[in-house]
């Protein structure tokens, strides 16, 4: 099997450098290659703008819209902050672009989620709340502490330790005193937490939670419509561009071809090509696309929990191989044996030249390449032209084996 794709690979290769049979000199090789290089790159960017008319889910929604229609959890002020919601819904996405994308809805939830953000009554209350966290953080650490010391004294007190001794300068009168006072200080940082907290009292959350309720549902379906339709949109947006292509260079390819331009129907012969290979990758794309993700998902967690990466690399590598090898295999066998190596057979002869070669035919075996032109017909027995269909002399069409 490898020795086969092997072979073909190197008859592809040789057909690829020649043209009219004959081997393209060193830098004709080169220039060939760049113009294929060259052609890889203008038929890519020519895919690209035309999948551009097809915005993908991730920035027609944009992240901090997806973040928002899959939110469970009630809004708070953290989600409004500019630094402590960053990594779920930033300001801006990773490539520039608005992280709420480009949907009409997505966008007008993102001016309403800004408004809260920018708010100066909301700004100035987060400087407020973010004072008092840390006043009731510190009041929590010195209750726990004085609560940890009249332990202590309690225990002296039981164990009836001389005041000369203790290890506390205070009473346990002092401390208990102190302790009220602290715990009356927490309850009002609680009560302004919560109040700082309450984001019903500023009239742009209101706006935005309302809009948020409203239109929450509708962004969800929305969004699995897009991701559920992307791939065939995709495809069908690239096959817009590369069909058009293929059939054009194709079609001119074959009219060079009639006209004996061979340089020119070689290079449209390639762009043809390019555009199918691209072809090819798209239908692939859209194949694996609309295949499961669960099930190569499953395939890949059984090799990896039994330690076996290398044997799914291996069938990868594999995979591509057999792919490629019988694509290859099919266009050489059509192009050595088939009907389109018969038709430009029969295209040479009526031009009066060899039917493998394409040059002029002068006696029974060709000056180029040696094949034998003549053979005799099995009704007369006069000599004829091996690979025509009837005899020159009699009409009779000849054998299989001998046209063939």
């Amino acid at each position: 099997m490898i020795q086969r794709i092997k072979y073909y690979l190197s008859e592809y290769n040789k057909s690829l450098f020649r043209v009219n049979q004959k081997e393209l000199s060193r830098t004709s090789k080169m220039l060939l290659a760049i113009f294929l290089f060259t052609i890889f790159i203008v038929i890519g960017w020519g895919l690209e703008w035309q999948l551009k008319q097809e915005k993908s889910p991730a920035k027609a929604y944009g992240t901090a819209c997806k973040a928002l229609m899959n939110k469970k959890e009630d809004f708070n002020v953290r989600d409004f902050s500019r630094f402590a919601y960053r990594q779920e819904i930033s300001m801006q996405g990773d490539d520039g672009e608005d992280a709420f994308g480009e949907d009409a809805v997505c966008k007008k939830l993102g001016v309403l989620y800004r408004a809260v953000s920018n708010d100066t009554a909301f700004s100035a209350d987060q400087k407020t709340l973010s004072e008092v966290q840390k006043k009731l953080q510190d009041t929590q650490y010195k209750i726990q502490s004085l609560k940890d010391s009249y332990g202590d004294l309690l225990l002296e007190k039981v164990a009836k330790q001389e005041k000369a001794k203790s290890i506390f300068s205070t009473d346990v009168a002092k401390i208990k005193e102190e302790l009220e006072k602290l715990q009356n200080s927490e309850q009002k940082y609680e009560a302004s937490v919560l109040k700082l907290s309450d984001l019903n009292r500023y009239p742009a959350y209101t706006a935005f939670i309302d809009y948020y309720k409203a239109h929450k549902e509708e962004l969800k379906e929305a969004y699995e419509n897009k991701v559920r339709y992307f791939s065939f949109k995709r495809t069908m947006q690239a096959f817009a561009f590369l069909i058009p292509v293929w059939l054009l260079f194709y079609l001119a390819y074959k009219f060079m071809l009639r006209r004996e331009y061979y340089i020119l129907s070689h290079l449209t012969l390639h762009v043809a090509n390019v555009a199918a290979v691209y072809g090819l990758f798209y239908l692939v794309l859209f194949i694996y696309d609309i295949i499961p993700e669960l099930f190569f998902q499953k395939i890949i967690a059984f090799f990896m929990q039994h330690n076996m990466v290398i044997v799914l690399n291996v069938l990868a590598i594999l995979f591509f191989v057999v792919l490629f090898g019988v694509i290859i295999y099919r266009i050489q066998k059509n192009d050595t044996t088939g009907a389109k190596k018969r038709k430009q057979e029969l295209l040479n002869l009526k031009m009066g030249k060899c039917s493998e070669c394409g040059c002029v035919i002068d006696g029974e075996y060709c000056f180029v390449c040696g094949f034998h032109h003549t053979t005799p017909c099995a009704a007369c027995r006069q000599p004829t032209l091996r690979k025509g269909e009837f005899c020159r002399h009699c009409g009779a069409k000849m054998q299989s084996g001998d046209a063939a």
